[in-house]
């Protein structure tokens, strides 16, 4: 084991770590140690008066004193700011980026909260998700260990954020069924349209829709959307027909009365933005009603289906739905299986 040398390129307290391991591996005595760290330092470095210094601190002092420190911390400062934040899923590690991001605070000198989140927020600027969730949730925080964890948290959402046009499940909490439809499977009364029903506990290419926010921003919101079948291209529809259990139907159509209000289900959790497993409830901009599932079937072909209806009764547990985030592998696969 070589002994660390100094030419301003560490921070002197980790230097003087290493110098303090090296002389405990090696038994150096303290008296050796004073006239060794002397050697340790490049010719380039000067540091006035060394030979009257006989501590560990008064030559940590001397070495944070000198311009080559300065320059170090300025450098880390630069560094902080190239930081890039890229999702695990792109080939990042959120680990690496905090640890570095640490480490780099602390070799600049920066250990005012403040400014990290400055930094942080400068670092994130394109990410508007981020952006909007950190400025709200960080006020509070006065901690640097506090910030990494938000930071890794906020990220981990991203992850499962349901983004504009994101393939989804929407599956009934009581019963484990998911919301699906058919090409030219179409109710035997009310509207004669394409129906819509909670079909099996295992998903299916039938139960795959693609989501869109009615206002075209990148993240779906807690606010107006609509459903597009993505076998059919047709989106979830309430009507003004009734039911078999006299309830509104709900079916599938082009575009009237596609419109929905999506919101969360007994949550006290305030964030805007729709994320994977979130429990929802889905109610109709055109009839102020709710999408609801119950165990009443209805028959097609002499088929059975599980009812989905939409009402203007008090909110249950039939009204509860789990919103499942599909990724590109998983769809390609219950395509190619659906062959």
């Amino acid at each position: 084991m070589d002994p660390p040398k100094y030419d301003g390129t560490i921070h002197p307290e980790e230097w003087m770590q290493q110098f303090k391991v090296f002389c405990c591996a090696n038994k150096i005595s303290p008296s050796e140690e004073k006239y060794l760290w002397k050697q340790l330092i490049h010719p380039a470095i000067k540091i006035p008066s060394i030979e009257n210094i006989s501590t560990h601190d008064e030559f940590l002092n001397a070495l944070k004193a000198h311009v080559s420190f300065d320059i170090f911390k300025e450098c880390c400062k630069r560094k902080l700011l190239e930081l890039k934040y890229i999702p695990e899923k792109y080939g990042g590690d959120t680990a690496i980026l905090l640890s570095k991001f640490q480490t780099l605070c602390y070799n600049a000198g920066i250990n005012n909260i403040e400014e990290i989140k400055m930094i942080i927020y400068k670092i994130m600027m394109s990410n508007e998700f981020f952006k909007s969730e950190f400025i709200r949730k960080s006020k509070e925080i006065n901690s640097i260990e506090e910030l990494l964890k938000l930071f890794n948290d906020i990220t981990a959402d991203e992850a499962i954020s349901v983004k504009n046009g994101s393939y989804v499940a929407i599956k009934h909490a009581a019963t484990g069924k998911y919301l699906s439809s058919v090409s030219n499977l179409n109710y035997e009364t009310g509207s004669r349209k394409q129906a819509v029903f909670a079909g099996k506990t295992s998903l299916e290419l039938n139960a795959i829709w693609n989501i869109f926010d009615n206002k075209g921003r990148s993240n779906v919101f807690y606010d107006d959307i609509y459903l597009m079948h993505q076998q059919t291209s047709r989106r979830l529809s309430c009507s003004s027909h009734k039911s078999l259990s006299n309830y509104s139907e709900v079916n599938t159509r082009s575009e009237e009365y596609t419109s929905w209000k999506l919101k969360q289900y007994n949550s006290t959790n305030n964030c805007v933005y729709v994320k994977s497993q979130d429990r929802i409830i889905l109610q109709n901009n055109y009839f102020n009603k709710i999408l609801r599932s119950h165990e009443l079937e209805f028959t097609i072909n002499n088929e059975k289906f599980q009812e989905v209806v939409c009402h203007d009764e008090r909110i249950g547990g039939n009204d509860e739905w789990i919103i499942e985030l599909i990724d590109n592998h998983l769809f390609q696969y219950l395509y190619d299986t659906s062959k």
